[in-house]
């Protein structure tokens, strides 16, 4: 792995999964390395452009232009289709069909609630600040951590590989919501984002899709990736286009490839890693 800085570290993987070629781009954060870097769930969409129209998901900031007015920002990475469950039926121009998986955001003091199925999720949690992120399942929360980000499916907890049905990831139907429609699509070909944990690092991967030569890969491929890195837990963020991450070396931003109908989609919350020092 190339390392950035203390505690930051990245990797460029090609490998073939069941007959396909994946483009798979790493970015490691070793937990208690570097006093300086702080890990935080961030409102993109609220961050740079409160007054932007007619955006992918409520009012703020593309990725290019978070990371750029963000001096301190060193990493991010899309942290999934987050939202408070009692607000998901207001939203009417979303048509439900875009399959991502739907994450849940709890920041401070804020409460997440009304879950409809809880059985396949994952939170990467931090109990409090200074404190080592987790991924732990719902049991393990006491809603009094002081960051939470819920996401679905769990695919790798306590280095076991959780067996998720293909019944399961049917895709979803527009205009309802139910268990099966929290990994719709997962049989299909996307690009995706996860964080894993290995020990005290902290895995982001992001797969290459949609591309020349990269279709992206299904949940169940994803799972193979993260057995692949040996990683103790694993838990899928996003699909699609808003798939993206960004990665500042200090010489070139880097990032995966992007649909251009994409380029400008605005995102929700993501996870940051920042860099006090030169913020």
């Amino acid at each position: 792995m190339l390392k950035l800085t203390d505690g930051i570290y990245y990797d460029n993987l090609k490998i073939s999964i069941n007959g396909k070629q994946q483009n798979i781009h790493i970015t490691v954060y070793e937990q208690g390395i570097n006093p300086n870097l702080t890990l935080l769930i961030s409102k993109v969409s609220e961050a740079v452009l409160p007054n932007f129209e007619n955006n992918h998901i409520g009012e703020g900031a593309t990725m290019d232009s978070f990371i750029e007015k963000q001096k301190g920002v060193r990493f991010i990475i899309n942290g999934g289709f987050s939202h408070y469950r009692k607000n998901f039926y207001d939203w009417h121009h979303q048509n439900f069909n875009i399959g991502d998986p739907v994450g849940l955001v709890k920041i401070r003091h804020h409460f997440f609630e009304d879950y409809v199925e809880l059985s396949h999720y994952g939170f990467l949690i931090q109990k409090n600040k200074g404190a080592k992120w987790e991924i732990v399942t719902q049991d393990k929360i006491t809603k009094e951590e002081k960051y939470i980000l819920g996401c679905t499916p769990l695919l790798i907890l306590n280095n076991e590989k959780l067996k998720i049905t293909d019944e399961l990831m049917s895709p979803m139907k527009e205009g309802t919501i139910n268990p099966p429609s929290i990994l719709g699509h997962g049989l299909q070909n996307h690009p995706r984002t996860a964080v894993g944990i290995k020990e005290n690092q902290l895995y982001f991967i992001t797969i290459e899709g949609n591309v020349p030569n990269y279709v992206g890969c299904t949940l169940t491929e994803l799972q193979e990736i993260g057995i692949l890195l040996n990683l103790d837990s694993l838990l899928n963020l996003d699909g699609g286009g808003s798939s993206q991450f960004r990665l500042n070396t200090n010489q070139k931003i880097l990032k995966n490839n992007i649909a251009y109908e994409d380029e400008s989609r605005i995102l929700g919350h993501v996870l940051a890693l920042f860099d006090e020092s030169i913020k």
